[in-house]
């Protein structure tokens, strides 16, 4: 039970962390698809300063790290039984 919070703890902070620095994003990003894909690009080009980075960084951060506890536990769970 206690992976299932985890899991959506992580999922809640990383989707608050890229809607918060979304939101004070100032830039611009662009994609080019082409056949073969390695004439593909994404390119993204900006900032985001003041409390949209103070917050979105830090939540984006745990978010990702919680993310990966909690798939080493449930790998650990679903192996222990």
């Amino acid at each position: 039970m206690a992976v299932k919070w985890l899991t959506t703890i992580s999922q809640v902070l990383v989707l608050l962390g890229l809607l918060t620095l979304w939101s004070g994003w100032k830039g611009n990003a662009s994609l080019m698809g082409a056949f073969p894909f390695h004439s593909s690009a994404v390119q993204v080009t900006g900032v985001a300063t003041g409390a949209h980075a103070l917050i979105g960084v830090p939540c984006l951060l745990i978010g990702l790290i919680l993310m990966l506890i909690s798939l080493v536990w449930t790998v650990f769970e679903i192996a222990h039984r």
